[in-house]
């Protein structure tokens, strides 16, 4: 391709892209900037108050020394619940996902349909049976009581299931032949499907940073609850929170999730892209 049709193709690329970036960029900066504004700041009009007239770290000091909430205990359990959660959830699926590609048993076929439904069964169907379970076994008020009902996933059995059809037969008879016993097998195959493993844990570790519906249920002290509560919690009327404390929280929300995409991202993409070839 000549230099002018990248050009061409580059500015093209540009014009479609640029309202899709505008419309994601400019909230997220407001976001940002609103840390540094008062709260007169955000009642002015935008063309005249987008950008802050002083840039006072007042608002961060005040989130940080929980002034509004136990900001880094809340922190702290999202990142142990969401961690926690997501290797919990590889974990599982992977093993169920071998044995469903793998293994030939009775009920295969009705377990695998199973799966599929759990993941057009809308999750809120399930909380006040989930509740009643984690009250049974003694979990409620604590991080375990949050991460053990979303361990288990059918989207992630059907996945891996697909992910182990996709290895080659040989490389499981060669672990057999060596005299491998099958748990053996499954973890000399691991490596060879390293990037769905990260690609579907970082999924679900977004998936449970942002869960607030069953941390709802199950917590209820202020310092064993999660993020997503402490932000519904600033952001209540009643409490009275400034809006740059409000925006400050929410910068720190986006931390975790942004810095483990820009991470994980490359590995993320060849998974995807090894699915839509297979």
């Amino acid at each position: 391709m000549s230099a002018q049709g990248k050009t061409a193709r580059g500015a093209l690329s540009l014009l479609l892209l640029g309202p899709f970036l505008m419309a994601v960029f400019v909230p997220f900066l407001w976001m940002v900037l609103g840390i540094f504004k008062t709260n007169a700041e955000f009642f002015q009009p935008l063309t005249s108050a987008f950008f802050p007239a002083h840039y006072e770290w007042q608002n961060v000091a005040e989130l940080l020394e929980g002034k509004w909430v136990p900001f880094w205990d809340v922190f702290g359990n999202s990142l142990t619940v969401s961690f926690g959660q997501a290797f919990g959830a590889v974990t599982l699926s992977a093993m169920a996902g071998y044995a469903f590609a793998r293994f030939t048993f009775s009920g295969k076929r009705l377990l695998f349909v199973l799966a599929v439904a759990l993941i057009l069964v809308p999750r809120q169907l399930f909380a006040v049976p989930l509740f009643s379970w984690v009250n049974v076994l003694g979990l409620s008020d604590s991080l375990l009581g949050v991460m053990l009902p979303g361990v288990v996933t059918g989207l992630g059995v059907v996945y891996f299931t697909q992910v182990f059809r996709q290895v080659p037969e040989e490389y499981l008879q060669a672990a057999r032949v060596c005299g491998a016993a099958e748990l053996r097998v499954f973890l000399t195959v691991l490596p060879l499907v390293w990037p769905a493993l990260l690609s579907y844990g970082m999924i679900h570790f977004i998936l449970a940073w942002h869960e607030h519906l069953i941390p709802m249920l199950v917590l209820s002290e202020p310092k064993q609850q999660t993020l997503p509560l402490a932000l519904a919690k600033l952001y209540d009327v009643s409490q009275r929170t400034p809006q740059g404390v409000q925006m400050a929280a929410s910068t720190f929300a986006v931390i975790p999730t942004a810095v483990l995409f820009a991470l994980c991202h490359r590995k993320f993409k060849s998974s995807l892209s090894d699915m839509l070839v297979h």
